[in-house]
């Protein structure tokens, strides 16, 4: 049996592939989409779910499925507050406070909160033997985030570069159906914003950039971690980068567009 099963992150390209996809664009219907929620995305994020949910419902009888192995956030601080042994794989930039070398950790959370749950459950609804192909969101000026799957029960499929359908083709897809614009989806403790992207929680989701702060803090003194660590680039305390962004000081031209480190990030997976 064949399935084309769509890994949803509910932003521009992956809600873009999923109409499309519904619309019959490629050569092959998709059988499903599956939302990995990792509990700390943006608030429009879940809005914006909440709505192509009940859309996709509606026009296509299609359902899309939520899953989940926990909320990220919540299992960072459990792990700084010593109630959980796990660390939560978030890449926090370092800094020796003697020598003052940087460094990030291990990146892992991606792997455990947005690609094990959607395998988890594509394993639920398929069998073995089944031909699978997990379509991902990824627009053709973004190709270089690609990756082939690294297990034989499923291939990568994606049909926006197979179009070479680009981010601005997705946005003016929307626009030409009337239909809401979503909002790029990231987890709001992500080291990997822009700066634009610290500004825009803090000026629109003021009590999840109180949360960011909140983490950032209890993060200098990390487990086993020789330094302090931060969720800013500049390892310097989130709560001090904000004031002087907002006053213009240290907002690079380089970083102007929301996101564009996540062209390198986390297997293609996020921000989609």
């Amino acid at each position: 049996m064949e399935h084309h099963i769509i890994s949803l992150g509910a932003g521009i390209q992956s809600t873009d592939l999923l109409l499309r996809g519904l619309d019959g664009a490629f050569d092959k219907i998709p059988t499903q989409a599956i939302f990995s929620d990792t509990g700390n995305e943006p608030k429009g994020v879940y809005r914006y779910l909440d709505w192509l949910i009940n859309y996709v419902d509606k026009e296509y009888n299609f359902t899309i499925d939520v899953v989940s192995s926990g909320t990220i956030y919540k299992d960072a601080l459990s792990y700084m507050n010593g109630e959980r042994k796990r660390y939560e794989g978030v890449p926090y930039y370092t800094r020796n406070p003697i020598t003052g070398k940087k460094g990030i950790l291990r990146r892992q959370c991606t792997a455990d909160y947005k690609i094990r749950p959607v395998r988890k459950r594509i394993r639920e609804v398929t069998s073995k033997g089944d031909s699978i192909s997990l379509w991902l969101g990824i627009s053709y000026d973004e190709m270089q985030r690609m990756k082939a799957s690294n297990v034989r029960y499923l291939t990568h499929r994606f049909p926006l570069i197979e179009k070479r359908i680009r981010r601005i083709d997705c946005i003016n897809n929307f626009k030409a159906k009337n239909i809401p614009v979503p909002i790029r989806s990231s987890c709001i403790i992500c080291p990997y914003h822009s700066d634009k992207y610290w500004i825009w929680i803090y000026q629109n989701e003021p009590d999840n950039f109180d949360a960011a702060v909140t983490l950032d803090e209890k993060i200098r003194n990390y487990p086993k971690i020789q330094g302090e660590c931060y969720l800013h680039r500049s390892c310097r305390p989130l709560k001090e980068v904000i004031i002087d962004l907002i006053k213009g000081k240290e907002l690079a031209s380089k970083q102007l567009n929301i996101f564009p480190e996540l062209i390198e990030e986390c297997d293609g997976l996020c921000g989609i």
